[in-house]
């Protein structure tokens, strides 16, 4: 089953779906775009041979087409409640926590604990408090121990 934290890999690294959005009726997988090169840069999940559909060049995320009965899970969004623990999960099994330090309309900003930053590989991860996913994360600075998350306002705005 293909969810949020779910892995797949492109050109021989890893990285994480951060969220999975039904739009006018087909099923999206969301993940940051910066791994990509573009629209139809192929990847795999769970062993399927998938190709990324479009990318939102504003929000840096990219959408992966996920083909009709393919088993997913629709991610449940919430809304970021500002200087609450808050987590970033992926299927790799391991979890870091952070604190909204800051809810934009479009951004999270989170502070994480300097020894346990998110590695590259955990880019596109989903941030979850209270259960639901309020972002996916974008971006970390290793050396303010900050981290941008794109906010769940967004995922939940998206029409293309």
């Amino acid at each position: 089953m293909i969810k949020a934290g779910s892995s797949f890999f492109h050109n021989g690294k890893r990285g994480t779906i951060g969220a999975i959005i039904p739009l006018k009726g087909v099923f999206y997988a969301v993940t940051v775009s910066n791994i990509f090169q573009g629209k139809g840069d192929r990847l795999k999940v769970n062993g399927k041979r998938l190709a990324v559909t479009q990318v939102l060049k504003e929000h840096k995320l990219a959408l992966i087409e996920l083909p009709p009965g393919i088993e997913a899970e629709i991610t449940e969004f919430g809304t970021p409640a500002e200087l609450e623990l808050a987590k970033l999960v992926n299927d790799n099994r391991i979890i870091h926590y952070c604190r909204v330090a800051n809810s934009g309309a479009s951004l999270l900003f989170l502070g994480f604990q300097c020894h346990d930053m998110p590695a590259p590989e955990d880019s596109g991860s989903p941030i979850v408090q209270g259960g639901k996913v309020i972002g996916i994360m974008s971006s970390a600075t290793l050396d303010t121990c900050m981290g941008m998350a794109v906010s769940s306002k967004i995922l939940r705005s998206l029409e293309i």
